[in-house]
């Protein structure tokens, strides 16, 4: 067995073993999940992506007085790479995105060069949910991006770890842009993970597919319903996956069971406050240089300093 598929092994095994079951969201982005989830980008309920490029179009004309010299930008979780093409100049000598999903980056990378052709791109492979470490390029300032507001994706306060393993891999003097969506009103969160055309809901029962086609289970997607739902008490949405009926299944040598109406957690987006992020920052040593809203104020991208 693979060493991907060992670890998804290990994984779903101890998500699916809890009293509350969860599988995480990072084994979502197989070619087609992350087809999905460009998807979600683009539906009007989907505002994170729309208000973040919003800010992002104002970034762009203010990268070069901001940081001089020559640039590397390195983007952690880069998908479709469609966010970096706001920012990108000629003092951008490199661009590595970093992805668990390799073959959509590569794809997606060959639309960049197009446009880009003297840009050195390097796409590489990471879960950014397990320490990992950032290139070093010399004679180069290195810009991080961690943008559509994946910083909630984390459970278990496991952000701090993130943030102070990028501070430590990135080294003194670098810098860290990073979306984040911050707290509104429940409807406008809610309508957001729960598109009328389906594709969040898609992206999410996806992931019945993926484990069926690594494990053979037997699983079939009919028998499964999505929902999303925010959480008032906890600051996040939290998306599920529902058995229809009462259903059971090996991993490996092992049984597991659903109830009827027995819900797994596939999805957790928390939401913060302009103070609970700038509190988070400074928890993990980082310097916040600056931040940026929309014009409703519905999201944020913050720049910080190691």
């Amino acid at each position: 067995m693979k060493k991907d598929k060992k670890i998804f092994l290990k994984e779903l095994k101890a998500g699916l073993s809890k009293k509350n079951k969860m599988i995480p969201s990072k084994f979502h982005y197989d070619l087609l999940g992350s087809k999905y989830f460009e998807k979600i980008t683009q539906q009007k309920e989907y505002y994170p992506t729309r208000k973040e490029k919003e800010i992002l179009r104002k970034l762009s004309k203010k990268i070069s007085t901001l940081f001089k010299g020559n640039l590397s930008f390195v983007e952690i979780g880069s998908g479709a790479t469609d966010k970096i093409k706001i920012l990108l100049n000629k003092n951008i000598k490199f661009y590595i995105p970093l992805d668990i999903s390799l073959d959509f980056v590569k794809k997606s990378v060959l639309k960049l060069k197009k446009k880009y052709p003297k840009l050195k791109v390097k796409p590489i492979k990471i879960d950014y949910s397990k320490p990992f470490k950032i290139p070093n390029f010399k004679r180069t300032t290195k810009i991080c991006f961690f943008l559509g507001s994946s910083i909630g994706n984390f459970h278990k306060k496991e952000e701090i770890k993130f943030l102070k393993n990028i501070r430590k891999s990135i080294g003194k003097n670098n810098y860290l842009f990073i979306g984040v969506d911050l707290i509104k009103n429940k409807k406008i969160i809610e309508k957001a993970y729960n598109d009328k055309k389906g594709y969040t809901a898609k992206f999410s029962l996806n992931l019945i597919n993926i484990i069926n086609k690594s494990f053979n289970t037997g699983l079939n997607i009919k028998n499964f319903y999505y929902k999303g739902k925010f959480n008032s008490r906890l600051k996040c949405v939290q998306g599920f996956i529902v058995s229809k009926l009462n259903q059971s299944f090996f991993l490996g040598k092992k049984m597991f069971f659903l109830k009827k109406n027995e819900s797994i957690q596939v999805e957790i987006s928390n939401k913060f406050t302009i103070k609970s992020f700038v509190n988070l920052s400074r928890q993990t040593k980082w310097k916040v240089e600056k931040y940026w809203q929309d014009r409703q104020k519905y999201f944020a991208v913050f720049l910080l300093k190691s």
